[in-house]
């Protein structure tokens, strides 16, 4: 078991910092490109680390959901078709934000612990002796990407674990639930304590020094205009609600279950966050 004291090889993050989390589709980073958002936050970063980028030898971004276009599906089965193209855009958004070409660009997809997973990339990496200094990303653009996967070959579903991989993740949650009894007004008061603390958080102000205020541009569906806007803040919290507003909303996966609604449950969203990591 590794000692919690503090060791000349340890590795430290030395700066942590995020965009606002933004609602997905209709939130603030709707029309926003994710090379974008990583640009913009790598940029602050270095303004706000005062590093010299000269020593950021490597940079690894956690990502699941790649932005996609309508001309870059199989329209026959809706296949994603460009999940490699992570480690281009964070290559373009490093350089464009002042990080040289000697430092090295990856990606990674570990799910929802994507972003976990590229601090362990790292931090491995220091550990190991091959860097001193590096950059953790996380980022999704959710209201661009797909949903789809491509289908299984007919020798790995003959495995029921294989085919359980293609269950959505609506299903997972109703699974969990119910395996562990967990009911419908548990998650409630769960979620309505969640939403209390985060009002009272955000009203107080304990996020703002966390959070790097991102300019970009929104478009109104209905009149197609387009204005400049700041953000500055999680778009997600609402002000206000109980365990009682939430009972009253419908299931989201009502095939599967009632007890995960759009209240109790985690939000689609747009935003990115940052680690910087070196050795103590």
């Amino acid at each position: 078991m590794r000692s919690t004291q503090k060791n000349p090889d340890d590795v430290v993050i030395t700066l942590a910092l995020r965009t606002p989390l933004a609602k997905a589709v209709k939130g603030g980073f709707k029309d926003t490109q994710l090379d974008y958002i990583v640009y913009s936050l790598l940029k602050e970063v270095i303004d706000k680390s005062k590093i010299d980028p000269a020593l950021v030898e490597d940079v690894c971004l956690g990502n699941v959901r790649f932005p996609i276009s309508a001309k870059e599906r199989i329209h026959t089965d809706n296949i994603k078709v460009n999940d490699g193209k992570a480690p281009y855009l964070l290559r373009a958004a490093s350089l464009a934000a002042g990080i040289p070409n000697t430092s090295g660009a990856s990606s990674v997809n570990r799910f929802c612990s994507s972003g976990l997973k590229a601090v362990q990339d790292i931090a491995n990496q220091i550990t190991l002796g091959q860097i001193d200094v590096g950059i953790a990303l996380g980022a999704e653009l959710m209201s661009a990407g797909g949903d789809a996967v491509q289908p299984f070959s007919e020798e790995v579903l003959k495995n029921q674990e294989s085919a359980d991989c293609l269950q959505p993740m609506g299903q997972t949650s109703e699974n969990v639930g119910s395996d562990f009894n967990i009911s419908r007004e548990v998650q409630d008061k769960y979620a309505a304590e969640s939403y209390r603390r985060a009002e009272e958080a955000q009203k107080a102000g304990w996020f703002d020094d966390e959070i790097v205020p991102i300019t970009t541009k929104v478009k109104d569906p209905k009149t197609g205009e387009v204005k400049q806007v700041t953000l500055t803040k999680d778009e997600g919290i609402r002000y206000g609600t109980t365990a009682e507003s939430l009972g009253k909303i419908r299931p989201a996966f009502p095939k599967f279950g009632n007890r995960s609604t759009g209240g109790n449950s985690s939000q689609v969203t747009d935003g990115g966050e940052f680690h910087s990591c070196s050795m103590l």
